[in-house]
């Protein structure tokens, strides 16, 4: 069955999208950068740049979570019939995208490296794809967010009774 993008709602537009560019700038090898500047006092120049992408370390998990929100996302906006009623789609959705915005962005920060030595300097941290990553990665969760909200779903109730749990 085939569905039309448009006709879907704004929010689950702005996931599908978010998702997706998540998904691309994960590829790029800037995620994190580590940078070497040589300084002045050494006979050679030394100033040189190397990344990785994100699909090392945590973020291969955080990677994985955003993945699995998308294709949440996805399958309840085109094929919606083909999951079970029981399961509050639109909050897996945003456990996922929020949980692997939050891995993703916690891996390129804490990355290890750094400091000085001597007159050469190295500095780690997020490059202009671990940047866009972030962005993509907060957006999608906000979206998510928002579908959820409106679809009207509530919080799985724990306890249904009201008696106290035994102690």
């Amino acid at each position: 069955m085939a569905a039309d993008f448009k006709a879907l709602s704004r929010n689950d537009q702005g996931a599908l999208v978010a998702g997706v560019l998540a998904l691309l700038f994960s590829f790029f090898g800037a995620y994190v950068v580590a940078s070497v500047d040589g300084g002045d006092d050494l006979p050679i120049s030394v100033d040189t740049s190397s990344g990785v992408n994100a699909w090392n370390s945590w973020a291969t998990l955080g990677m994985l979570l955003i993945l699995v929100a998308v294709a949440v996302v996805a399958i309840k906006a085109f094929a919606a019939q083909s999951l079970p009623d029981t399961v509050p789609w639109r909050l897996v959705a945003l456990a996922a995208a929020g949980l692997g915005t939050l891995l993703v962005i916690l891996r390129a920060l804490t990355a290890d490296g750094g400091g000085s030595f001597g007159s050469v300097s190295v500095s780690v941290g997020p490059g202009w794809s671990g940047w866009l990553l972030f962005i993509a990665a907060i957006a999608l969760t906000v979206f998510t967010a928002l579908a959820f909200k409106d679809s009207g779903e509530k919080l799985p109730e724990v306890n249904k009774k009201n008696d106290p749990p035994a102690a």
